[in-house]
C-alpha cells in the first residue's frame, strides 16, 4: 500500500501556482456575476462541505461499505477521511478502507488519458481539430467516415463508434478497435455522438502513435497489443504522473487486500464482493488503481500549475469538456461560476438490487480553488440525491449548502 502525503505538492507548486486567490476569482474561466464577495453575501465553508459531503453520502443511515475521499484547496490538501471497509467478507476477511487504499478509479481514467493527449498534440503542433486517421496503424483498414475523425470526436464522445459499454474484454481489446475501425461509423462525426468507452480505449494505441512521431523517440510496434499496452502505460506515468511525484500508478490491483466491490446489500446476505483484475489489455477510458490522495494530486496540479498542462491547453480541455462530463455545461446546481467533473462507474449486473461495483467522482471549483475526490465501493447506495444516483449530485449539493 501506498502512503502519500501533500508535502511534494507543496514544495512543487510553491514556484509553480498560477493564481493568486484574487485571480482565481476573476479568471476568464470563472462566470463574473458569481464571483463578487462582501460581508452580506453568502461565505464558502470548507468545514460545511466537508460535513455535508459526509452526510450526504451517509444519507438516511445507508452507508456504503466502504468510501473515501480528499478535498484540496488552492494546490494543497485541506481535507481527507475514509469510511467502512475496502474488504469485508463473509469468512471474515477484511480490510479497513483508508485514504492509501487502492480502487479501480474507472472512467476518471479518461480525464488522465485526454492531459496526455493534450501535451502530445501541443508537442507535434497538432490540434484537437487535426485527423486522427494518419496515426492509426497503416495495416489497419479505414471503414466509413473514419477519414474525416479528428481527436475532438474521440475526446468528447462525438465519433459515433458504438461497441454498447459492454464486454469489455472483446470491444475494448486491440482486436476490437481493430475491428470497429474497419468497421467506421455510418453517420460522419459529430452528428452520432453516443459515450463508449471506445473513444479513450483507442488512446492505447494512438498515444504510442503520436509518441513515434517525438524526435528521437523510440518506435513503437503499433501492430503489436502487447507493445501498445507497455507504451501507453509508460508513457502515461512519464507524461503525467512522474511529473507529480507519483510512482508506479498502473492498472493492476494492489497486492494486500484488493479493494473488493459490493452491492450495499451483500453484507446482509453473506455475499463475497467481486474485484476487477488487471485492466491493461482495456485500459485508455477506465482502470487506473490509485488512491483518493493520488487522484487529489493531479487535480491539484492540474488547476493551480503548469507542471502537466499549460495554460492554454487547461482552457481547451475545460471549455470543450475534454475527457469531462460535458452535461456539467449549464447545469442548474452550477451555483457558484463553472463547475468541472468526471464520474467514474462499473456495475456487473444492470439489476440495482444485486449489481456490485464503484463510483468515482472528481469536481473542480474554480471560483475557490476547491477540487475534490470521492470514491465509493459499493452499488445502489441511497444518497441524498437519490438511490444509486451518480455521487456529482450528492456533491455538488454539498458544495452549494456549504455557503452560509
Amino acid at each position: 500500500m501506498k502512503a502519500i502525503n501533500f508535502h511534494w505538492i507543496r514544495f512543487l507548486l510553491k514556484n509553480w501556482i498560477l493564481f493568486s486567490i484574487i485571480s482565481l476569482l476573476y479568471s476568464c474561466e470563472t462566470d463574473t456575476k458569481n464571483t463578487v464577495t462582501g460581508p452580506d453575501l453568502p461565505q464558502f465553508n470548507l468545514d460545511l462541505f466537508e460535513q455535508n459531503l459526509i452526510d450526504y453520502v451517509n444519507w438516511s443511515n445507508d452507508s456504503p461499505i466502504g468510501w473515501a475521499y480528499a478535498i484540496t484547496q488552492n494546490g494543497q490538501l485541506a481535507k481527507s477521511g475514509a469510511f467502512g471497509n475496502a474488504v469485508s467478507e463473509p469468512d471474515g476477511t477484511m480490510a479497513a478502507m483508508t485514504i492509501n487504499k487502492e480502487i479501480n478509479i474507472a472512467s476518471v481514467t479518461k480525464f488522465y488519458t485526454a492531459i496526455v493527449v493534450m501535451q502530445l498534440l501541443e508537442e507535434l503542433n497538432l490540434t484537437i481539430h487535426s485527423l486522427i486517421g494518419p496515426y492509426l496503424p497503416d495495416s489497419w483498414n479505414l471503414g466509413p467516415n473514419m477519414d474525416s475523425m479528428t481527436f475532438a470526436h474521440l475526446l468528447r464522445h462525438e465519433s459515433g463508434l458504438d461497441t454498447g459499454n459492454t464486454d469489455f474484454d472483446n470491444t475494448l481489446s486491440y482486436a476490437g478497435i481493430k475491428q470497429a475501425v474497419n468497421d467506421g461509423v455510418s453517420i460522419p462525426p459529430p452528428d452520432q455522438a453516443d459515450y463508449d468507452n471506445i473513444n479513450f480505449a483507442i488512446f492505447r494505441i494512438l498515444i504510442p502513435s503520436l509518441q513515434n512521431n517525438l524526435p528521437n523517440a523510440p518506435l513503437a510496434n503499433l501492430d503489436s497489443d502487447q507493445t501498445t499496452q507497455g507504451v501507453y502505460r509508460s508513457y502515461m506515468q512519464k507524461a503525467l504522473f512522474d511529473k507529480i511525484n507519483l510512482s508506479n500508478i498502473d492498472f493492476t490491483e494492489e497486492n494486500n487486500n484488493p479493494t473488493r466491490y459490493y452491492n450495499i446489500n451483500d453484507i446482509s446476505n453473506a455475499i463475497s464482493g467481486t474485484n476487477y483484475g488487471d485492466w491493461d489489455h482495456i485500459a485508455g477510458g477506465g482502470g487506473y488503481y490509485m488512491t483518493v490522495i493520488e487522484m487529489a494530486a493531479v487535480n491539484a496540479f492540474f488547476e493551480h500549475s503548469n507542471l502537466i498542462v499549460s495554460d492554454e491547453a487547461r482552457t481547451i480541455i475545460k471549455e470543450n469538456y475534454l475527457g469531462l462530463d460535458s452535461y456539467f455545461n449549464g447545469d442548474s446546481r452550477e451555483l457558484h461560476g463553472k463547475y468541472y467533473g468526471k464520474n467514474g462507474s462499473i456495475a456487473n449486473s444492470s439489476d440495482v438490487n444485486v449489481a456490485q461495483g464503484v463510483l468515482t467522482q472528481i469536481q473542480m471549483f474554480p471560483i475557490n480553488g476547491i477540487e475534490i475526490v470521492v470514491m465509493v465501493n459499493t452499488r445502489a447506495v441511497n444518497y441524498k440525491t437519490g438511490f444509486d444516483g451518480f455521487l456529482r449530485s450528492s456533491i455538488k449539493d454539498a458544495y452549494n449548502d456549504a455557503y452560509e
